[in-house]
């Protein structure tokens, strides 16, 4: 046993299971099918945790096969996510209807995968909690008693146990030979009951039945029951009485109605960044994207010196609008990120990639960046990694007057690499050193428009490497020393 959740992938195309394998293996216990014969076997044997299941496959298609899981099989909840390539408004009510709990279109984005994922097993492991829960309240109820009575073929009570009795409150003795019905179900269900319980002593219905109602205490406070029935027949095998044991629910359903709301919660907040996501990177960039293109047009038409200014004007505000849109969408998708992979990764030239991406900035304010790493310097990272070193050298020479110098420095500690960006700017106050890296949060410059996305998305990406990331007043003079650890790669 691994501990891990065990994730079932049903796909005919050989590829696509290795991709999604390769996605998953890392965190949990991958199984795989291939059809949906052998996906039903393996469902019925190991009971998964989740299953990934493709729409389009020869002979069983994945309606069919999540139909018969969720309908067919008596298993606890198991969450379903139908991978397809189909977008059509009836596929996707289709998959509704045979109880697909979500829908991922092919290809799987790893990111989005993962986010499904991580959902749907947070509410399983609410759903198995419960029915624990439920379980050791069975297993209580075999020391302490439950509400037992026994009712003839009129509804009469001819018996119920002391613990029922404390239960509704009555003396036992005063509600003997008393119309059950009349006596505590709630008007509203005493036909639905009556039914029940005629069906039960016709023997048209199989034992043993349960149902849920509610019922009315002495005082009229109302509980809800589950109700588990039996039949009572005399010598010649004919049904005279209804046996029957309730079990109080009332809080028991409480924490389940609490529990879908939240998973429901859960789903709209999830909908919501989506949206917002999806906002940023097309109703907003794709807009900006067009100006950026009509700008430059502008710049190559004739134009006096007057019309050049606002044009480069309009460039300017632009490019910071575009940066600020892809910046927030970037966050936005690492909030919705737990975990990450990570690679043997060359620092070093990382860091000399980096430079060569800011040679035109580093230009025009006559920066010079000075690279004291020495060596190779292999971490273990992931390719996100390349943003903080974007982020903290795009910051450097932001807020850097011109004609001064950029430090990126690679110290070893032991089995962990520190890297540090050290400018000559005005430096950060000690008040505002750990607010920096909060979203939306900046330093005031009156001559700088900035969000301070990017210094949020550095600290959210070393939070994902389990890595420190911090400020300090440059040692050297005047500016600020923005770092951060990784792991040596062996």
């Amino acid at each position: 046993m691994t501990g891990k959740d065990k994730i079932l992938i049903v796909d005919d195309e050989k590829i696509n299971v290795a991709v999604l394998t390769s996605y998953l293996a890392d965190n949990y216990d991958v199984i795989t099918a291939s059809n949906g014969e052998e996906a039903l076997k393996i469902v019925k044997k190991e009971e998964p945790d989740l299953i990934l299941l493709d729409v389009v496959m020869p002979g069983m298609d994945g309606f069919d096969i999540c139909k018969i899981i969720k309908h067919d099989y008596k298993l606890d909840f198991i969450p379903i996510i139908m991978l397809t390539a189909l977008t059509s408004r009836n596929d996707h009510h289709k998959g509704i209807e045979v109880g697909a709990d979500d829908f991922l279109k092919k290809p799987a984005d790893r990111f989005e995968l993962d986010k499904k994922i991580t959902a749907l097993l947070r509410i399983k492991e609410h759903h198995d909690s419960l029915l624990q829960d439920r379980n050791k309240a069975y297993e209580y109820l075999d020391y302490v008693g439950v509400l037992i009575a026994v009712l003839d073929r009129d509804y009469k009570l001819i018996h119920i146990n002391q613990k029922g009795a404390d239960i509704l409150g009555y003396n036992r003795n005063n509600i003997i030979n008393r119309d059950w019905i009349d006596l505590i179900v709630s008007e509203s269900y005493a036909n639905l009951v009556k039914r029940k319980y005629d069906m039960l002593l016709d023997g048209i219905m199989n034992e043993p039945e349960c149902s849920e109602y509610p019922i009315m205490t002495i005082t009229r406070k109302e509980k809800l029951f589950k109700w588990h029935y039996s039949v009572l027949r005399d010598a010649k095998g004919n049904i005279t009485n209804i046996l029957m044991s309730g079990e109080d629910i009332t809080e028991k359903r409480k924490d389940e109605i609490k529990l879908m709301e939240y998973a429901k919660e859960l789903q709209k907040s999830n909908e919501i960044k989506d949206l917002f996501t999806d906002v940023l990177r097309h109703d907003l960039l794709n807009p900006a994207g067009l100006i950026k293109s009509f700008t430059e047009l502008l710049e190559e038409t004739g134009t006096n010196e007057k019309q050049q200014r606002l044009i480069e004007n309009i460039k300017k505000s632009n490019l910071r609008l575009i940066g600020l849109i892809d910046n927030a969408a970037k966050l936005a998708k690492l909030e919705s990120i737990n975990e990450m992979a990570f690679v043997k990764t060359n620092i070093s030239q990382m860091i000399n990639d980096v430079q060569d991406n800011f040679e035109q900035d580093l230009k025009s304010k006559n920066i010079t960046l000075k690279s004291e790493t020495y060596g190779q310097h292999p971490a273990l990272a992931n390719p996100m990694i390349e943003g903080v070193f974007s982020n903290l050298i795009s910051n450097a020479i932001k807020y850097s007057p011109e004609n001064t110098n950029i430090t990126v420095k690679v110290e070893d500690l032991a089995d962990k690499l520190k890297i540090s960006v050290a400018d000559q700017g005005d430096g950060v106050p000690d008040k505002d050193k750990e607010a920096v890296f909060t979203r939306f949060n900046r330093l005031h410059k009156e001559n700088i428009k900035g969000s301070g996305i990017g210094l949020a998305i550095v600290k959210r990406i070393m939070d994902l490497h389990g890595e420190n990331v911090g400020v300090i007043d440059n040692p050297q003079g005047r500016g600020s020393v923005f770092w951060f650890t990784l792991k040596k790669a062996l």
